[in-house]
């Protein structure tokens, strides 16, 4: 059930990240052009680079699951890689309102 759920995750990550770099070519600004400007690209930015970071890692369990790497008692990369994903969708929460909702 571990790589049947991974696969979805996988999938929603690139997703998110070709959504992000399709975004930045439709936006009308760049970081250059102010200050709010500069703060996005560089809130999405750091964002998008974690979330890449996520779908490595991920990418990585996926694989080494395939290879029956882990078990129910050694699956300690997998649930790092939980966690770490969880803290990402976390903090894009924050992002999301701060950036798109309130600014």
């Amino acid at each position: 059930r571990m790589l049947q759920w991974l696969i979805p995750t996988l999938v929603l990550g690139i997703a998110f990240v070709a959504g992000q770099a399709y975004e930045y070519t439709r936006l009308g600004f760049l970081p250059k052009d102010g200050v709010f400007a500069g703060v996005f690209f560089t809130l999405t930015g750091f964002h998008g680079a974690h979330v890449t970071g996520g779908v490595i890692f991920i990418a990585i369990c996926f694989y080494r699951g395939l290879r029956g790497q882990f078990t129910a008692n050694r699956h300690l990369a997998v649930e790092a890689a939980s966690i770490y994903w969880h803290f990402v969708d976390v903090v894009w929460i924050g992002l999301f309102t701060t950036i798109y909702i309130i600014g």
